[in-house]
C-alpha cells in the first residue's frame, strides 16, 4: 500500500534556494509547493497537516502571522541566514523551535524533518547515528 504524498511549502525570495531545496524534498518524496506569501497557507490546513513548511521570513513577519504558525508549529522550520543565540532565544519565546542556517545542508534539513511526525510516520532517510541530532538550530555548525 503506498503512503500519502507529503506536501512541503516552500517559502523563500531567492529563486536559487527555492530550487535546490524542491530538488533536495522531491528526493524524499515530498510533493513541493513554491509560495509567496504566509497568507497562502490559511485555507490549506488538511495539506500542512500532513505535510510541513520551510520558510525564510523576518522577524516582524513571523510576528505578524504568529497565531497562524502556532497552529503548526510542529510542521514549520524556519531558515534563516543569520542564527545567533539572541535570535534562537526571541524564537524560543515565540514558540519556535526548528531553525536551520542558510544556505540550507541537506543533512541539517533531514534531521530537521525527522522531528516531524508525519501520519502516516514514513521517515526520511537517516545517515544519523542512534543517540546523535539536533533539536533546534546549528549556529555556525550545529547545536546538539
Amino acid at each position: 500500500m503506498k503512503g500519502k504524498t507529503r506536501r512541503a511549502f516552500i517559502l523563500d525570495r531567492d529563486e536559487f534556494v527555492r530550487l535546490s531545496l524542491n530538488k533536495i524534498l522531491n528526493k524524499y518524496g515530498f510533493q513541493v509547493e513554491e509560495i509567496e506569501d504566509i497568507s497562502q497557507l490559511e485555507k490549506r490546513k488538511k495539506e500542512i497537516k500532513e505535510g510541513m513548511i520551510l520558510a525564510d521570513l523576518e522577524i516582524e513577519v513571523l510576528e505578524r502571522w504568529l497565531p497562524l504558525l502556532r497552529k503548526w508549529n510542529d510542521r514549520f522550520i524556519l531558515m534563516s541566514p543569520l542564527v545567533t543565540d539572541e535570535l534562537i532565544q526571541r524564537l524560543k519565546k515565540l514558540g519556535i523551535h526548528r531553525i536551520i542556517k542558510k544556505p540550507v545542508e541537506p543533512k541539517f534539513l533531514r534531521r530537521a524533518i525527522r522531528e516531524i511526525s508525519f501520519p502516516d510516520e514514513v521517515r526520511v532517510p537517516s545517515s544519523v547515528k542512534k543517540g546523535e541530532g539536533s533539536r533546534f538550530s546549528q549556529k555556525g555548525g550545529e547545536e546538539t
